[in-house]
């Protein structure tokens, strides 16, 4: 194997040109500039080097130059907007090909700057975080970071984007979405995408159509629904820290009466613990007039910088870049970047698990935020054969998998990132003997795989993404009991024993457990050992 040098292998990653690390945080990071993500090499002295990643490149600089100070001769910047989840990905990445190349690395492991500190402190220190919990209004006004470049979250988002723009309450969901992000999150444009994040048109049902969603660490924050057959109706969900509001305000029953309209409920949540109030406002009205109560904004503020404290966001998969822009239209998108967004790929590790409608188990309905970071299997569906359209033969004639535009699926397709694998199948039931086990019969529900391959571009148009496809299948491979009819249908692996099975069959060409399937609880009565 040959060797290419260390300067061509960064090269290779668009890695920008090499500058004297005692001149990097003036040059090419300076105080006065926006805070940026992304990666770095740094070159020694005795001709050995550290790959990281950073939510702060500057401040990680100041943190090597004490520890290594004058060893350290060069550094070659990446910057990306991206998630710390995304960025350790790349970096594993990064770190395991100068490895095969047998570069002299300084990395133990893989760098993680949070150790011994909270997942804040790399982006805002301890004096300036007591600084924006005692006036987080007027730390933020006072902050002039620009909006990051995320093109790529954009092109995913765009129809989603559209929609919420075309609702008659967009102007005054917008308004709602600023008061938030000024009262209560800490510099939101510099903490966008790492920390917190915003979605729109994901989950809530056809009862609650979710209006924007406003995540931080690994649970919502502040959420604004709609109402089933009351067009423009608005109604929420707020979270905050019970001890704070309650040291303010005194009692439940004084918050009750400054705030008729708002459901109180106590909740013991996993990320936040048992110190929770969840505050449901009946209406657009009583969601103002929260926000406008400086107790309770400073209750939600509280409960943001701690989860902030704990990690990074884990949603930032779901973020809709185009909601921030419409709250700050005074701050464009940088497009300094847009060539190490155009070949940096990155691979997102985010929740979904979507309920199946066919032969449940009740075990299945996962709830996505108790998840954690997970990796994302599609299995996805044909057109319907009267159609003629979306058939097997077009995906692989086109290079793409595809649907007809239908709402309940789009947003699920904006989620589909590239890297991750995707399957076609078809769903039947079946009365036919000579199955793998005795149907006694009854009917069967079958899946019938004809193809997989893995995503490698997402147009952003909410009915297709592009797909290198491995060959097709000469004889369908069957699959029983556990099925979804869904056009889009998402597994993660390491949740569910059945969904492990399902996708170790489709993906990993094992067997299906079939024994384990038709004995679990749901179809024992019918097809069990008995």
């Amino acid at each position: 194997m040959t060797i290419r040098g260390v300067d061509e292998w960064a090269d290779g990653w668009n890695f920008r040109a090499p500058v004297s690390f005692a001149d990097v945080r003036r040059s090419a990071l300076p105080a006065d500039g926006p805070k940026r993500s992304g990666w770095y090499l740094l070159g020694f002295s005795d001709n050995t080097y550290y790959l990281g990643e950073s939510v702060d490149l500057r401040s990680r600089m100041g943190g090597h130059a004490a520890k290594w100070g004058n060893e350290i001769a060069s550094v070659r910047l990446l910057p990306k907007a991206a998630s710390k989840q995304q960025l350790r990905v790349v970096e594993r990445t990064l770190i395991r090909e100068l490895r095969t190349q047998k570069t002299p690395l300084r990395n133990v492991v893989h760098s993680d700057v949070t150790t011994g500190r909270d997942a804040l402190d790399e982006l805002f220190g301890d004096e300036m975080q007591k600084q924006w919990i005692r006036d987080p209004r007027g730390v933020n006004a006072r902050d002039t970071t620009p909006l990051k470049n995320l093109s790529e979250q954009e092109v995913r988002y765009s129809t989603a984007a559209r929609r919420f723009s075309d609702l008659p309450e967009a102007p005054a969901l917008t308004a709602l979405l600023r008061t938030f992000l000024e009262a209560c999150v800490p510099s939101p444009r510099a903490t966008e995408f790492q920390y917190w994040s915003v979605s729109t048109g994901t989950y809530g049902g056809s009862k609650f159509p979710r209006r924007f969603c406003i995540s931080v660490g690994m649970m919502e924050v502040f959420v604004a629904h709609g109402v089933k057959d009351s067009p423009g109706a608005v109604q929420g969900i707020l979270n905050v820290r019970e001890s704070t509001l309650l040291s303010r305000v005194g009692s439940l029953h004084s918050l009750r009466r400054r705030h008729p309209g708002v459901r109180i409920e106590v909740r013991d949540y996993v990320d936040a613990g048992g110190d929770l109030l969840c505050l449901k406002p009946k209406d657009l009205n009583a969601i103002e007039g929260l926000l406008a109560d400086p107790d309770v904004t400073a209750a939600a503020a509280q409960l943001v910088l701690d989860l902030m404290r704990k990690h990074f966001c884990v949603y930032t998969r779901y973020h809709c870049p185009q909601l921030v822009q419409l709250v700050y239209p005074e701050y464009r998108r940088s497009a300094e970047d847009s060539k190490e967004d155009a070949t940096t790929q990155l691979d997102s590790s985010i929740p979904y698990v979507e309920s199946v409608s066919i032969d449940i188990e009740p075990e299945t309905n996962i709830d996505v935020e108790e998840l954690g970071d997970v990796d994302l299997y599609w299995i996805v569906g044909c057109g319907p054969r009267a159609s003629g359209r979306n058939q097997v033969d077009d995906f692989i004639a086109k290079g793409e998998w595809r649907m007809d535009p239908d709402p309940r699926y789009e947003a699920k397709v904006a989620d589909m990132l590239p890297g991750e694998p995707i399957a076609v199948r078809t769903r039947r039931n079946t009365t036919a003997d000579g199955l793998p086990f005795d149907r006694r019969g009854h009917r069967v529900s079958v899946m019938d795989f004809y193809l997989r391959g893995t995503i490698t571009e997402n147009p952003g148009d909410g009915c297709s993404v592009r797909v290198s496809w491995e060959p097709l299948l000469p004889i369908p491979r069957e699959y029983y009991l556990y099925t979804s009819q869904d056009t889009v249908w998402a597994l993660a692996r390491g949740v569910l024993s059945l969904a492990d099975d399902l996708i170790g069959f489709v993906f990993d060409d094992s067997k299906q457990d079939v024994d384990y399937v038709r004995n679990l609880p749901f179809w024992a009565e019918r097809f069990g050992d008995r």
